[in-house]
């Protein structure tokens, strides 16, 4: 393919390495650029190009990094396989192993020459439009499998390209999942151990195998094949989080908390503690947790919404609270909101919103009524509290149709209790 004709996009926050950048690659030959300062514009733009042939993308940037930006691109059904090449500086090479997990096609470390940066683009577009057999056929298979779910087709094309390539480990991991969503789990793990003694650091091995294991709850196994390529990959949030998850399984408070800490601690490192989905995740598995419920305030604190001034976030997790019977740290989440409702002038609550919240409040009083012996003081006070605040409800919005419900329901039950 004609240098000239193709179109690079370049991803970089720096404009001092964008200025470098382009005079490099049109002494190379290229002449058709496109720049973003991030990765959110970055993904922007692919989408509204007509066509990119290559990404070099900068791995720390703002808004969306360059390991979440690969991401993107490798979830996508329409770029999934579009050629992509990390720059970053030596101070940021273990951080490096998670755009390798995420099937990064080369990186360059800075500084560079004119020479690594032409061999390194090279070799990656030579392996993307002119691949050897073995490629082309594990291309047509992935495509195969993910794109067209066809098991059948996408078990021939890897069960040959591991003929052709005995020693390669990617055909194993992806005859694994082939088994895996046949219910072969035996022998999913089987060519799920044959990959990692290819490659001891194929980390999506790693992780397929430890899911299976969890769904299996060997959560001791699950927690040595994390372990392992945690210590490969020490920077990946999401593996932490998992291992918190397995730890919680077997009550281990101590290991839950490290593994927790530590996934929170690369979230906001990453500047992704806005991530609510998340953190919910982090703030469920400190509730699941046996003893660990109280922490649970601690964490939404410090990586959440510090000043708790946050309705729909204190709700959100006021909610998860409920769930896991924490009853007295929801009400508090929920007062916290009534708190605002009440002294903050432009709190931008609308009425009809503030009812919602306000019902919810009731239904947790509700709940927490039923937990205690029936027909205790302890259950009929919390009934009074929650008829109280449904009345607010139905002050801030008076066609609240479940509020009204309640209502009804409440009047019954202490009208039974004068009798």
């Amino acid at each position: 393919m004609d240098r000239g004709s193709m179109t690079l996009l370049i991803v970089d926050d720096n404009y001092t390495m964008l200025s470098l950048l382009e005079p490099m690659l049109r002494k190379l030959g290229y002449e058709n650029f496109i720049t973003a300062n991030n990765g959110v514009e970055a993904w922007r733009k692919l989408n509204d190009a007509e066509k990119v042939h290559l990404v070099l993308s900068d791995l720390i940037m703002p808004k969306m990094d360059g390991v979440e930006f690969l991401c993107r691109v490798r979830d996508s059904e329409k770029f999934w396989d579009l050629p992509f090449i990390m720059i970053t500086g030596e101070e940021n090479q273990d951080i490096l192993m998670s755009t390798i997990e995420v099937d990064i096609n080369s990186y360059i470390l800075k500084p560079f020459s004119h020479e690594k940066l032409e061999r390194e683009i090279n070799a990656v577009l030579k392996e993307t439009y002119d691949p050897p057999p073995y490629h082309r056929i594990m291309h047509k298979g992935r495509e195969m499998l993910t794109f067209r779910n066809d098991l059948n087709a996408a078990w021939a094309f890897f069960v040959k390209a591991g003929d052709m390539q005995p020693v390669e480990a990617d055909p194993y991991y992806f005859r694994a999942i082939i088994l895996d969503r046949q219910g072969r789990q035996a022998e999913a793990v089987e060519s799920l151990e044959k990959c990692i003694e290819l490659r001891e650091s194929h980390t999506k091995a790693h992780d397929l195998l430890a899911l299976m294991l969890h769904r299996e709850k060997k959560y001791e196994e699950e927690i040595a094949v994390l372990s392992r390529i945690t210590a490969l990959s020490p920077d990946n949030m999401e593996r932490h989080m998992v291992m918190g998850r397995a730890y919680a399984m077997l009550n281990n408070q101590a290991a839950v908390k490290s593994s927790l800490k530590k996934a929170a601690g690369l979230a906001r490192r990453k500047g992704l503690t806005t991530d609510k989905s998340f953190m919910s995740r982090i703030f469920e598995i400190y509730l699941q947790t046996e003893g660990l419920a109280d922490d649970a305030e601690g964490v939404y604190r410090r990586y959440v919404d510090p000043r708790m001034d946050q309705p729909r976030l204190l709700n959100r997790f006021a909610l998860l609270l409920k769930a896991h019977k924490s009853f007295v740290t929801a009400i508090y989440f929920m007062e916290r909101i009534v708190h605002i409702w009440r002294t903050v002038k432009r709190h931008g609550i609308k009425p009809e919103e503030m009812a919602v919240y306000y019902f919810n409040l009731a239904v947790i009083y509700v709940e927490q009524g039923r937990g205690q012996a029936g027909g205790s003081e302890a259950r009929l006070e919390c009934y009074k509290k929650a008829r109280r605040i449904i009345d607010k409800a139905l002050d801030c919005d008076f066609q609240h149709t479940a509020a009204m419900k309640l209502l009804d329901w409440l009047d019954k039950r202490l009208d039974g209790c004068k009798k």
